[in-house]
């Protein structure tokens, strides 16, 4: 199987898994959304992103900047360029009742579903509209991704990852009574990170042979600073602030760093 076919049956699996775990809550049954091994696996998936951005995209974005000539560290200014900005539209620009629901799990657990807490439809848009946010932006890095070995490691953290999210806003979704709208607002979660793989590919098929190593180097560096964002700010802080199993989380987060710094060894 070639790497066209492992992106496009990345986009088949992402999307069950968002909507699987977005449609579990509404479906009244049991998700064990607090679950411990769900926390671990999230922050798994958090050492994959970190470890993919520090020690695979950034590297090479390095690389191609200085053999285009610039000797300057245009790279890691790029991350960081990349990572304020998602800051900047996450925690300053969102207004505070999207703000307040987006992160409405750090440090209290995932939303259970309580009658005398229901949340109003503007907290779960807020909801939504952040999660598909992150959910693009590892979509279109994981649809540039030109090594066969990078994509079934982010795949591995996206599709942990969507399936928290996704439980997350669907048990918002039941909380707020908005049962009548639920499975399009799920549908359109799930396609989010698809999407991403799709532009992804896009770019790489029409805009990267235009534009050769400069478009490597462009993409690679701003990917870098989104994912140690998701990683950081998104994953690792929700997780750690939850109470409990804070050894197991770190160990989990330490163990997918281990595994992306064997996979360079492997590729190099």
């Amino acid at each position: 199987m070639g790497i066209l076919e492992v992106k496009l049956l990345a986009v088949l699996l992402i999307f069950a898994a968002g909507w699987l775990g977005g449609s579990l809550p509404l479906a009244g049954r049991r998700t064990g959304a607090d679950s411990p091994w769900l926390s671990c696996g999230n922050a798994l998936s958090a050492g994959i992103f970190l470890g993919i951005g520090l020690i695979h995209m950034l590297p090479d974005a390095d690389a191609g900047w200085r053999e285009l000539g610039y000797g300057y560290p245009v790279a890691f200014v790029m991350a960081a360029g990349a990572f304020a900005f998602i800051l900047l539209l996450e925690h300053v620009l969102l207004p505070e009742s999207a703000h307040a629901m987006t992160h409405a799990h750090a440090g209290e657990g995932l939303p259970t579903i309580a009658p005398s807490k229901q949340k109003t439809p503007g907290h779960v848009y807020g909801l939504l509209l952040g999660l598909s946010f992150h959910s693009v932006l590892a979509g279109i890095a994981l649809g540039l991704q030109p090594a066969l070995a990078e994509v079934a490691a982010i795949l591995v953290a996206i599709l942990a990852h969507k399936v928290t999210e996704g439980l997350a806003l669907g048990l918002a979704l039941a909380r707020s009574g908005e049962r009548r709208r639920f499975r399009r607002l799920i549908t359109i979660f799930a396609l989010t990170t698809p999407v991403g793989v799709l532009l992804g590919l896009f770019a790489r098929r029409l805009i990267a042979p235009a534009t050769g190593l400069a478009f490597d180097a462009l993409v690679l560096s701003l990917a870098a600073g989104t994912f140690f964002y998701i990683a950081s700010m998104d994953m690792l802080q929700d997780e750690l602030l939850k109470p409990g199993s804070r050894w197991a989380k770190w160990l989990f987060a330490t163990l997918g760093l281990a595994l992306t710094a064997a996979l360079a060894l492997w590729s190099h």
